[in-house]
């Protein structure tokens, strides 16, 4: 009875482990600030979303129909125990392992979010020690912004 929610279900769980896997490597990735790898790793992780919205559509659609064939108003585990006790309690222990698979992507997320943004700030201190802002204030009393802004002052007043 509940044969395609449970297929479906196994499916997400399955995608979400996958992604899980997939998150824990992206912290080397951070770490050697491989854009090629973390452009690639950001794309995955689209399809990844988009997948994952279609599972979860699926799973929705599969308990409904569920829901409809056995004359019930509301899908729960409960209700759906009374109908197919062996198959609710299937579908309990995936669903079960789904909020585990995605509570530890979601660490997984947080983590990697900051570890970007640390990535971020080296890449943004060694570009200001590439190009330093210059000491010098233009003829209003400005501070030049770096060595092109000179030149974009110059052609902008001739304009």
């Amino acid at each position: 009875m509940l044969e395609e929610a449970l297929a479906t279900a196994y499916e997400l769980r399955d995608a979400l482990q996958d992604e899980v896997e997939r998150a824990q490597h992206e912290r080397e990735i951070l770490r050697t600030l491989d854009s090629d790898r973390l452009f690639a790793g950001a794309s995955a992780r689209e399809s990844f979303n988009a997948e994952v919205a279609r599972l979860e559509g699926a799973l929705a659609d599969a308990l409904s129909r569920t829901a409809t064939a056995c004359g019930l108003t509301e899908v729960t585990i409960p209700r759906l125990a009374r109908i197919a006790p062996a198959d609710a309690a299937r579908l309990a222990r995936v669903l079960d392992e789904i909020r585990g698979q995605a509570a530890a992507l979601a660490e997984l997320d947080r983590l990697n979010v900051m570890l970007a943004g640390r990535a971020l700030a080296c890449v943004q201190g060694y570009l200001t020690a590439l190009n330093p802002a210059p000491s010098a204030y233009d003829r209003r009393g400005g501070r030049l912004a770096g060595p092109m802004a000179a030149a974009r002052a110059a052609h902008s007043s001739k304009v």
